[in-house]
């Protein structure tokens, strides 16, 4: 083996080992592995996501309490052992009375829960997923379906209505807040502009996923779909445009600028072709978002508040009515 490939045998040993200790947790079903590695697409910086099924014989959230124990003790270990590995296994989860339900149901279900922010982000994670155990009938069944409805017409339209709902609401908080509160406002701009990506994504018919690649994979996307330019404006609105990577890069704090090199070193070892300055952008619009939200993190790096912020607002809300 190379050592370039050892990263997929240490992905594929920490599975096997989180589906080990997991899955044998009191009240839990089962388990979807989901994310980049249950639609074989990981690459070095993968988290292991698993979506659990528990067992509503038993009482749910004391399954979850022993199940988040577990969790923390095998990222405890795997970083104590010489490598950090995100294990991500949280409110993403279902119960065997509501997989069953859904099974024997259609389309029409996903519609009506879709509203729900835990199966709004579900379906999507666990898309292209499988149940950790092949024997898991019930598991494999709930995987199939989530395959067979994600992208079935009326999902994507309630999924669409939704990410437009999200970037009206936020652009209207944002134009309310603007003079009192510059910086959340442009925070509440960047979240509408993420949003009105994510209406144009869904009705392309594709899917974005992978925090810290989504600007790049948005750019590519719309370059399939003859919308480059307007994938530009968006960009810029949302303070991910390439032109201030450089001099934010610069910026950034120690751990930020680590893994601006770390994912670039890894997308490269997965052939992604990607320029070092798009990898740049991409880490940095990724945590700008996250950063904002945690006010121990902040620093100039993030860019807030928008200098431009009356003029972004007004640009953005001449897009959302264009593309509603």
């Amino acid at each position: 083996m190379k050592p370039t490939d050892r990263w997929r045998q240490l992905l594929d040993e920490r599975l096997r080992e989180a589906v080990a200790v997991l899955g044998q947790t009191p009240g839990v079903h089962g388990l979807i592995v989901a994310g980049s590695i249950g639609r074989g697409e990981p690459w070095p910086m993968s988290d292991i996501d698993v979506l659990p099924i528990y067992d509503d014989s038993t009482d749910p959230e004391e399954s979850a309490t022993r199940l988040d124990r577990r969790r923390a003790e095998l990222v405890d270990w795997w970083t104590g052992s010489g490598r950090a590995q995100a294990l991500d296994v949280g409110w993403l989860a279902f119960t065997t009375t509501e997989v069953r339900e859904t099974v024997a149901a259609g389309p029409e279900h996903a519609v009506a829960q879709i509203a729900q922010p835990r199966w709004f982000h579900g379906i999507d994670k666990a898309y292209g997923g499988h149940a950790a155990d092949p024997g898991d009938e019930l598991g494999t069944a709930f995987a199939d379906w989530i395959r067979t409805v994600r992208f079935h017409p009326a999902v994507v339209a309630a999924r669409i209505d939704l990410w437009y709902q999200q970037a009206t609401d936020a652009l209207a908080e944002a134009t309310r807040i603007r003079t009192a509160d510059p910086a959340g406002a442009t925070q509440l701009l960047r979240v509408s502009a993420r949003a009105l990506r994510l209406v144009l994504i869904e009705r392309w018919g594709e899917r974005l996923g992978s925090l810290g690649r989504e600007w790049t994979r948005f750019e590519r996307m719309a370059e399939r779909h003859g919308q480059m330019a307007l994938a530009a404006r968006i960009a810029v609105l949302a303070s991910a445009g390439p032109d201030s990577s450089e001099q934010r890069a610069e910026l950034a704090p120690a751990w930020l600028r680590e893994r601006i090199d770390l994912c670039y070193a890894a997308r490269i070892a997965v052939g992604e072709d990607v320029s070092q300055a798009e990898n740049a952008r991409d880490q940095i619009a990724a945590f700008t978002d996250l950063a904002s939200r945690r006010p121990q993190f902040r620093g100039p790096w993030i860019a807030s508040p928008d200098p431009a912020l009356d003029a972004h607002l007004a640009e953005l809300r001449e897009l959302i009515t264009q593309h509603r």
